[in-house]
């Protein structure tokens, strides 16, 4: 198998791990706060799903780099000047940031579970949209990425307050 194929492989694992961990992790949450307690079942189903959503972000953060080295040094510095490659990057290091705060605790849940849903959306979203999107800016991307987290943090929001949850 050659390199190129295997970091795809890498990553299409990084992302489906990471892309349904954070989906799962969103229905465990509301799941398990809907009546204002973690149990200790919910509290190892929470952590077995954050668990699968870091080995997504490590795989994606590793296959990323592969990328940037493989093009580096193949000749296809082209791609590494893609507004579309780096608006994903700034999306997985959303991520990484926010795991890190969430982890921390100096992000609000809400927020952190909005980003967390969005961003991994997005960053699965964006480079397969490459060839339906005509030229578009980084900072048009980075736009519809503030205005999707706004989205879903407001989504977010209605559910819980439509099955009685406060965050």
């Amino acid at each position: 198998m050659e390199w190129h194929t295997f970091l795809i492989v890498v990553h299409l694992i990084g992302a489906a791990l990471g892309v349904g961990g954070a989906t799962f992790a969103e229905i465990f949450l509301l799941k398990a706060v809907r009546d204002g307690e973690i149990d200790p079942v919910e509290s190892s189903f929470m952590q077995v799903t954050y668990r699968v959503v870091r080995v997504g972000l490590f795989l994606l953060i590793l296959s990323g780099f592969g990328f940037l080295i493989l093009y580096r040094f193949t000749g296809l510095e082209e791609r590494l000047y893609s507004p579309l490659l780096w608006s994903k990057l700034s999306i997985v290091v959303v991520i990484l940031i926010n795991a890190i705060l969430l982890q921390a605790r100096h992000i609000p849940l809400w927020l952190g579970s909005a980003l967390s849903f969005a961003s991994w959306y997005a960053a699965m979203l964006i480079l397969p949209l490459r060839s339906a999107i005509m030229p578009i800016s980084y900072l048009e991307i980075m736009g519809w990425y503030v205005v999707s987290v706004a989205v879903v943090a407001v989504a977010l929001s209605i559910i819980r307050r439509s099955l009685g949850i406060k965050f």
